[in-house]
């Protein structure tokens, strides 16, 4: 009998031992599970802010997206549009001569998005060559402002040259005022995205 009380003690402690080893190996289990969460919430929390980012972008570009194909800058070009605009533009001028004179599409750089180095887009220009005589030259600063909001694209002067004219207005009282004879090298730019049939 008095064996009976060790054997009891050593029972208890077998499975006082046991309950130990198995509640540290479950605290070690938890633990290694919550910091598997953490990891995981971590990489999720990463993910949204960078969706979030990635949205605030795209926002934006679609913002840009608009403002360009609203104006003209963005998409292939209408050359018809622009012939009604210069044809519009001439109308304005009364009775100056007024020519214009448009040469080929030409690539001229690729557009690179910086996240990832893929081409998104190709910056074009057409030339052009415009001229009048017998114009006040704030007729003719009127006429490429004209131009530049047609919504037919964007116009960059590369060069003008002029010359002093006489300027006959029949609304004025005066025979002849002073006028210019003119002519501009222009580049009509606009860009392409990469996925534009022309």
């Amino acid at each position: 009998m008095a064996l009976m009380p060790v054997l009891c003690g050593v029972l208890m402690c077998v499975v006082a031992a046991t309950l130990v080893v198995g509640v540290n190996w479950l605290a070690d289990n938890t633990a290694n599970e919550q910091s598997q969460a953490q990891t995981a919430l971590t990489a999720a929390e990463r993910a949204l802010k960078k969706t979030q980012l990635d949205m605030a972008r795209l926002d934006g570009n679609l913002q840009t997206y608009d403002q360009l194909k609203q104006s003209g800058f963005l998409g292939v070009q209408d050359r018809l549009g622009l012939v009604e605009a210069l044809e519009d533009a001439a109308k304005a001028l009364h009775q100056s001569a007024f020519e214009w004179e448009l040469g080929p599409e030409e690539k001229m750089q690729a557009l690179i998005d910086s996240q990832t180095g893929e081409k998104v887009a190709q910056l074009m220009r057409i030339p052009m060559k415009l001229s009048a005589s017998g114009i006040h030259e704030e007729e003719w600063l009127q006429l490429l402002a004209r131009m530049q909001t047609s919504g037919a694209g964007s116009f960059v002067t590369n060069t003008c040259v002029y010359e002093a004219a006489s300027y006959s207005n029949a609304r004025s009282t005066r025979s002849a005022a002073p006028a210019v004879k003119v002519a501009c090298d222009l580049s009509w730019l606009y860009v392409v995205a990469e996925g534009d049939k022309r």
